[in-house]
């Protein structure tokens, strides 16, 4: 199976809701989805045939971009699809001349951490209690990379 890269366009919204929904405990409401169309935004996306497989949505902000979500669905895991999106979302960073890279992670997503932490971002600050949880609240790890 090779899946194909294409950025993402208002027409998925639904399937996007699909992976959200089922990647997270938390997901991004379909609103919020959507809002990811506007100018300041760039998407990614694997597809196999007419399946999303997983996304990314970033913005940019001069030359600096904030990885604001990606997500493989659960049925897909595991498979370096993270990787491949990760990769490239700095592709296209580059494209842009884009040089300062941020993002913000659960505390409890080690697989994230790992992988982002494998690509060269590096720890830079938290924020306490951001995200809901189970359990009430947990942190923000914020991470950041020069390009």
């Amino acid at each position: 199976m090779q899946p194909e890269f294409r950025s993402l366009t208002p027409a998925d919204l639904d399937a996007m809701v699909v992976v959200e929904q089922a990647a997270h405990a938390h997901p991004w409401s379909r609103n919020l989805l959507a809002d990811a169309f506007g100018e300041r935004y760039f998407t990614g996306a694997l597809w196999h045939k007419n399946e999303l497989l997983g996304y990314f949505i970033a913005d940019r902000v001069l030359d600096e971009s904030t990885l604001m979500n990606i997500c493989v669905s659960p049925a897909w895991q595991g498979r370096g699809l993270g990787r491949r999106l990760l990769e490239h979302y700095f592709t296209q960073c580059r494209a842009l001349g884009l040089s300062l890279l941020w993002l913000e992670v659960r505390a409890s997503n080690r697989a994230a951490l790992a992988l982002y932490a494998s690509a060269g971002y590096q720890e830079s600050g938290r924020r306490r209690n951001y995200y809901p949880a189970l359990n009430g609240a947990e942190d923000a790890v914020l991470m950041q990379m020069a390009l």
